[in-house]
């Protein structure tokens, strides 16, 4: 596999925490519920995405904790963000409005997890994604405290095995999120992402956003195709027959890496919480052969078919990233979908 998608530094320590969440599922618990479910979820992408916020983090997941440092600041200009890690290899995503840029300390090879671009999905509206068949069953939680503020806890659970469960913590006051956690399809907890201390609503210097390391190894923009329009139309020849169901293109792009200026295709797929990523760049030879390989929760599909190298990564299940990563054709030129 080449170096940008071999899967040895995952960024699955991001996980939910880090985007804004639109929900494209009904309920099936009783009316109210859903009504309640809906609103503190609505307040918690509004939340993620206009809130200034520092803090420290943990992230949990088969049995290793790393911890983690954001700092967030949403202003007229957009949005800045950065996230570096406090222990372990030195990592910093640097995000500006669109523009992602992952840093890490040495050659690691990376791979830009699907949760890490999903942050930077548009706000699409609940009855956008989906349909009206479910995806979920959503409830509300406890209520508890999580860094010392008061929580209301807020429970997703699958109805397919193409996605997992989640389990939110939500700030009563503001609606942010403070703790996330990953659920398999018996309700065991897979990962966990937690602040640990956080500030809200703080006033953020541009010298806390730049980054302390000086080379980049991966840069991409992404373009919306949601809510109705597209910037920076991108058009892919290669998509999947065949999606699970309610999960939409959300975003199209192109990359490059920093290293050689090798281009990949980068499409995001979302139900509005799930979410996987589908990138095409050129082979380097091989039969077309596939095989998928996991790191956690997280899941990759490789395959290669005609003269590209097909990669399907994303937090779901072994089921999604196989089916998808089958079902993916090349259309005829000239048939390219918009």
């Amino acid at each position: 596999m080449p170096r940008l998608f071999a899967p040895v530094c995952l960024l699955a320590w991001l996980g939910m925490l880090l985007f804004p969440i639109t929900v494209a599922a009904e309920s099936q618990s009783d009316e109210s519920d859903s009504k309640a479910v809906r609103y503190w979820l609505d307040r918690m992408a509004r939340a993620v995405e206009t809130l200034n916020y520092r803090g420290t983090l943990v992230h949990w997941r088969d049995g290793q904790m790393d911890t983690l440092r954001i700092i967030h600041r949403a202003d007229e200009n957009g949005i800045r963000e950065r996230i570096y890690s406090l222990d372990g290899d030195r990592r910093e995503i640097l995000r500006d409005g669109n523009q992602v840029r992952c840093l890490l300390d040495g050659d690691e090879p990376l791979v830009v997890q699907s949760q890490l671009a999903a942050r930077l999905m548009p706000n699409v509206p609940l009855n956008r994604l989906g349909s009206p068949e479910t995806s979920y069953r959503m409830r509300m939680g406890d209520r508890e405290r999580v860094a010392g503020m008061k929580t209301q806890v807020v429970e997703i659970a699958p109805l397919d095995e193409f996605r997992y469960g989640y389990r939110f913590w939500l700030e009563r006051q503001t609606g942010m999120l403070l703790r996330s956690a990953l659920l398999d399809q018996s309700g065991a907890v897979l990962q966990q992402l937690s602040f640990v201390s956080v500030e809200l609503g703080v006033p953020i210097n541009d010298s806390e956003l730049e980054p302390a390391m000086g080379e980049f190894s991966l840069e991409t923009t992404l373009a919306d195709r949601g809510a109705g329009y597209i910037r920076n139309r991108h058009r892919s020849a290669w998509v999947p027959r065949q999606l699970p169901s309610n999960f939409s293109l959300v975003k199209a792009g192109a990359g490059s890496t920093a290293e050689d200026g090798s281009s990949f295709e980068h499409l995001i797929f979302s139900d509005g919480l799930a979410s996987f990523s589908i990138y095409v760049e050129a082979a380097t030879g091989g039969a077309n052969t596939s095989r998928i390989e996991s790191i956690g929760p997280v899941h990759v599909f490789t395959g290669v078919m005609s003269d590209r190298l097909i990669t399907v990564v994303g937090e779901v299940p072994r089921e999604t990233v196989e089916y998808v990563g089958r079902s993916l054709q090349q259309l005829a030129v000239g048939r390219e979908r918009n």
